[in-house]
């Protein structure tokens, strides 16, 4: 006695569209990840290119001639002060997940230990900066420098505390020189990381004020 199986034509369609979505999701669910992802990469750099103009912005002001990281003297301003230290500015991504990271410098005429600085041929103009091996992707690297081009005068000039107190008493010198602002941000696209690759992009943002003072 034969057996003859009948195939219902429902069970078969179902099996059919299961069949084809699993080939379909892989491709789609990359679609999407990659458009989400170009997104969050848009927003990071408008708010790094904001972040770069507002820190340059307040760098030209008097008040913070002194200091990087500490808040400005307000004995000019009406109370109650609320100025922050410069830096401050660059923690705009914060709420992306992204870190920041800014470090005085050993030398008058030297970039932080995380950056390599390579001068411009016009000493008027900012140079180029480049990340060091080492740095952290989803981290903002803070560059911060002036451009003295004065007689004698070291340019550029970076943040050096340490430094003598003819080099180093101030962050920036009066003379209406200009005050440039490099942020730098290495991003690993979440893609990437689900997928397991160590691709980063380095996206770069440069202002530059003249100072005020």
């Amino acid at each position: 006695m034969r057996t003859h199986l009948e195939m219902r034509p429902g069970r078969t369609a179902a099996g059919q569209a299961l069949v084809e979505f699993a080939l379909v999701a892989p491709v789609l669910l990359l679609i999407i990840g990659a458009t989400v992802d170009m997104g969050r990469g848009l927003l990071l750099y408008s708010l790094l290119s904001g972040a770069s103009g507002e820190t340059a912005r307040q760098g030209a002001l008097v008040y913070y001639s002194g200091s990087n990281t500490l808040p400005p003297d307000c004995t000019a301003l009406a109370t109650p002060c609320s100025l922050q230290p410069l830096i401050n500015s660059a923690h705009l991504l914060d709420p992306l997940g992204v870190q920041v990271v800014y470090q005085d410098s050993a030398a008058i005429s030297a970039a932080p230990s995380y950056g390599t600085y390579t001068a411009n041929a016009d000493p008027t103009q900012p140079g180029t900066i480049a990340l060091a091996g080492g740095t952290n992707p989803n981290t903002v690297y803070v560059f911060i420098y002036e451009i003295d081009s004065a007689a004698g005068n070291p340019n550029p000039r970076w943040s050096c505390p340490t430094c003598a107190a003819a080099n180093g008493a101030h962050v920036r010198t009066s003379g209406h020189q200009r005050v440039v602002v490099d942020l730098k941000l290495k991003w690993q696209p979440v893609l990437a990381r689900l997928l397991g690759l160590p691709a980063t992009i380095t996206f770069d943002s440069q202002s530059v004020q003249r100072m005020e003072f």
